[in-house]
């Protein structure tokens, strides 16, 4: 246990301060660091070892895999055990990968790392998570073709369901095998740290700032073609760092590196970030929630929208 807090010591005083450096310059190497090779989740998990397993799925990292392979030899009992006796990993992530390991690709996780919102991650076969791959699917059918890689996920108000619907399209992306880079680009209200059980920081606002922190990009544990950037510190002028140009070409460096790009925006009644985030992307997908949403309000967002020229995806009514 000792041991496991110095390297969490060790990690922090690595990370750092974010350096300054030229954005344009070093982007495609923190997408290209970041993003994982195109293939099926289910494609190579049974022929990787427990440890290599959580390793991938960024539950621990290389020198907590080396430091359980030592012990284990010390204590002669399996590899996840051992891990269980450091305190590396929880029982639910141990039977997480032990499932990914004999191809359960949609095994539920039950882990307090994730958020309620995230379905498709603890409730992986029920019906609800069913109808998100499938719309997932129809994205990539109907939309994400033909060069369209980047699609914002956005709505008229509040509490429509926008971060929830993007994080679960995001894995859902993730498990049929697509490279798929999620950012949070709300920076009034942000939620996918949340989501994810991820720090919130150094995040999109310090990227768009012409920082590079190393670890912006983050694997996300247990969907191995996942990656996220987090909101990160809530910037004063949201709509100014958003209107500045700089998110269209990150956004286009990193499709060099993933087939699927999905931007979380803020809702669009009171401000106009979404406006803003419009231009950057290949496609917007608007949401409305059932006995909530207000048609006039809608209807006046995607006449904001339409004048940025914004290809629409189309507007998808949920009841979350």
């Amino acid at each position: 246990m000792q041991r496991n807090q110095a390297s969490d010591a060790e990690r922090a005083v690595a990370a750092g301060a974010p350096r300054a450096y030229a954005a344009d310059h070093l982007l495609p190497a923190v997408f290209r660091e970041r993003a994982c090779p195109a293939k099926s989740i289910a494609s190579g998990f049974s022929q990787m070892k427990l440890g290599e397993i959580l390793v991938s799925l960024g539950v621990i990292d290389g020198e907590d895999r080396d430091f359980a392979l030592q012990r284990q030899g010390d204590l002669d009992i399996l590899f996840g055990e051992c891990c269980l006796r450091l305190r590396l990993i929880s029982g639910a992530e141990l039977s997480w990968a032990l499932a990914r390991q004999f191809d359960a690709v949609h095994a539920p996780l039950v882990s307090s790392r994730y958020g309620r919102d995230l379905v498709t991650m603890t409730a992986p076969s029920g019906p609800y998570a069913e109808t998100l791959r499938a719309l997932a699917g129809r994205l990539m059918s109907n939309v994400l073709l033909g060069g369209r890689k980047a699609l914002a996920v956005s709505s008229a108000e509040p509490g429509e369901g926008r971060s929830h619907l993007a994080a679960n399209l995001a894995v859902s992306f993730a498990c049929a095998g697509y490279r798929t880079l999620l950012l949070d680009a709300d920076f009034r209200h942000p939620k996918q740290h949340e989501n994810f059980g991820i720090r919130q920081f150094p995040g999109l606002s310090r990227l768009l700032c012409g920082y590079t922190p190393e670890d912006v990009v983050r694997q996300v544990p247990f969907v191995e073609n996942l990656s996220l950037v987090t909101a990160g510190p809530l910037p004063p002028n949201p709509s100014e760092l958003l209107g500045r140009g700089q998110l269209a070409g990150l956004i286009e460096e990193a499709k060099a590196h993933y087939d699927v790009i999905l931007v979380d925006t803020p809702a669009g009644d009171r401000f106009p970030d979404a406006e803003l985030v419009a231009p950057a992307v290949d496609a917007v997908l608007m949401v409305a929630r059932k006995n909530r949403t207000r048609e006039r309000q809608l209807k006046a967002f995607a006449d904001r929208l339409a004048a940025t020229g914004a290809f629409f995806a189309g507007t998808l009514m949920t009841d979350h």
